[in-house]
């Protein structure tokens, strides 16, 4: 009898341990599939447009972006202010990516540029920022920044 009960504790443990493995591979598996190589993202990326300020005025922007062996280098033209950054790329899971700014420098920056525009830039110039792109539609969104970048070879208007 006390065999019996022995064997069947044995049993659940087995079981519940196959299971455990088997959720585990099933995760790991997931991970693989969905993981992204920085190599995958190399070319270059842009789009232009225009965005309106807080005071109503109305500026022309364009975002350009070069991804090249795990690194990226950057220029946004946002009215009369350049920000040019570059940096390296740090993962890619399911299509998001995150770019560690490692330079960065702003010129053309106006008395008059709205507060938001100047705080987007300003962080996105700063050693050791990190900008989280995300996909959007066929393009790439820097969610702390709030510029669009598409893979084009020539820019894009959003």
């Amino acid at each position: 009898m006390t065999y019996c009960r022995y064997f069947q504790v044995s049993r659940r443990c087995l079981l519940l341990n196959s299971g455990l493995t088997l959720l585990l591979l099933l995760a790991i598996s997931t991970l693989w599939f969905n993981f992204k190589s920085s190599a995958e993202l190399d070319g270059r990326y842009s789009s232009r447009g225009q965005i309106q300020l807080s005071n109503g005025q109305v500026i022309e922007v364009s975002h350009n972006v070069r991804f090249s062996n795990g690194r990226f280098y950057a220029m946004s033209r946002q009215g009369s202010s350049i920000l040019e950054t570059s940096g390296s790329i740090e993962y890619g899971f399911l299509g998001h990516y995150g770019l560690r700014v490692e330079t960065g420098e702003l010129s053309g920056l106006a008395e008059d540029t709205d507060d938001e525009l100047v705080f987007n830039m300003l962080y996105g110039r700063q050693k050791g920022a990190t900008i989280h792109l995300v996909p959007l539609h066929n393009c790439l969104y820097g969610l702390e920044t709030r510029q669009a970048y598409c893979q084009t070879t020539r820019a894009q208007t959003l």
